[in-house]
């Protein structure tokens, strides 16, 4: 029996590389998945991809801003009402503006913090009402080495950000448990990936000489953390932190 049979995924950050990976990676084992993020097009252009990839019928988005608190709220419900149950959230949204301090602005560290901790904040709290009705729920957040060892260059608001989900997930781990409620955390290294399109190459090949296996990690590496810690196989583990880093922080 495929570990996701039955099951039903909402997926935020949708279009994003994670997002996409875990999508997959969970249709494979069984799941109705739901994407959501702000981009209507780039959703329907990554669920045709997955359509195309006999996935048909399992895949479907919902276009929406994840900083409307009150539009999470409605999709969460929409999803409820169309599939019955809401039994796995994954929040992948992330943004990166990396600057030292003295040269971020106050608006690009509201920008950060916004996108990467307030709007998985307003996706949880949507959730969780659906997830203490039906007694079950399956969450997890995705953080960063970023925020986990204060890597140097990151920007101090994407450090704080990524951090922050750490404690959110300790906090609720604790919070829902009684609920049959798990809240985990996936904190990657340097994947290889859209994300880091915007450094230079010289910058890639000093991440990748940092880590003990000396490569680049693969998107869908971190979306197989994901599938362990949103899957029965990971009942009985709550308010934990998996890293996915090749080794990168000896």
């Amino acid at each position: 029996m495929e570990r996701y049979e039955g099951k039903i995924v909402w997926i935020t950050g949708g279009s994003g590389d994670i997002a996409c990976a875990t999508a997959e990676r969970l249709l494979e084992e069984g799941a109705t998945v739901i994407l959501s993020s702000r981009s209507e097009e780039r959703l329907g252009e990554e669920c045709r991809k997955l359509e195309e990839k006999g996935y048909e019928g399992r895949i479907h988005y919902l276009a929406g801003d994840a900083l409307d608190y009150e539009g999470c709220v409605k999709t969460a419900e929409t999803i409820q009402k169309t599939y019955g149950r809401l039994d796995v959230l994954v929040c992948s949204q992330g943004i990166l503006i990396h600057k030292p301090i003295d040269v971020l602005t106050t608006e690009e560290w509201h920008k950060v913090m916004d996108v990467n901790i307030t709007s998985v904040f307003y996706c949880v709290k949507a959730a969780v009402p659906i997830m203490k009705e039906q007694n079950y729920g399956r969450i997890v957040l995705v953080s960063s080495i970023g925020g986990r060892r204060g890597r140097p260059g990151v920007g101090v608001n994407y450090a704080a950000s990524k951090a922050g989900l750490v404690g959110m997930t300790q906090l609720l781990g604790y919070e829902l448990g009684p609920w049959n409620i798990t809240v985990n955390c996936v904190a990657p290294g340097p994947l290889a990936g859209r994300m880091l399109s915007s450094l230079t190459q010289e910058h890639i090949e000093r991440l990748k000489e940092g880590t003990r296996i000396h490569r680049l990690g693969k998107v869908s590496e971190a979306a197989a953390a994901i599938a362990y810690l949103a899957s029965d196989d990971a009942a009985w583990t709550t308010g934990e932190v998996l890293d996915v880093n090749g080794g990168l922080q000896y």
